[in-house]
């Protein structure tokens, strides 16, 4: 009897093994239902994409900055993401650096909106404002605020420029064109 309780204990543990995460073929694990990061698409170089998190951190309670942006380059990514896309992205593990470096799992492009009497829409708007020669640093670059006046026909696009102190937020005027 003490045989078969072995032999059947045995049994459910390769059984329980084999419902492990990775699918069928031995691909990677389906991504969870919640993305790892939302964010907007900063700059893209050599088949990677920048992905910069809007929402800040506050870590001055222990020493750190009060406004941490997560920022992290992304390979694996479709050549159909542009600068400006808002995505969500589902990846594994992160190199500590800034910005981090990862792979994308998967990415999803999330609808640029576009406002009543807009000619752009947001991901446009944030694509010029990106190449206006008007964002004079090197660092990860947040975007802060967009807003289209109807008005004036124009985009308001506010980037903050650098991660350290002093912090430096510019105003970016794009004509809706």
């Amino acid at each position: 009897m003490r045989k078969y309780a072995f032999l059947i204990g045995f049994l459910l543990i390769v059984l329980l093994a084999g419902c492990g995460e990775n699918q069928p073929g031995g691909g990677p694990a389906a991504p969870e239902k919640e993305p790892g990061m939302t964010g907007y698409v900063m700059a893209k170089d050599n088949g990677r994409i920048l992905v910069v998190d809007p929402v800040s951190q506050d870590f001055s309670s222990t020493g750190g900055v009060n406004e941490f942006y997560d920022a992290i380059w992304f390979s694996n990514t479709p050549e159909t993401i542009m600068e400006g896309d808002k995505v969500k992205v589902w990846f594994d593990a992160v190199a500590e650096s800034y910005p981090g470096q990862s792979e994308a799992i998967q990415i999803e492009v999330v609808p640029a909106p576009r406002p009543d009497g807009a000619d752009l829409d947001e991901s446009e708007a944030i694509r010029k404002a990106l190449h206006s020669g008007e964002i004079t640093t090197s660092w990860p670059t947040v975007l802060k605020s967009i807003e289209y006046n109807k008005e004036t026909d124009t985009w308001e696009v506010s980037i903050r420029e650098t991660i350290e102190e002093p912090v430096d937020t510019i105003r970016i005027q794009i004509k809706d064109e």
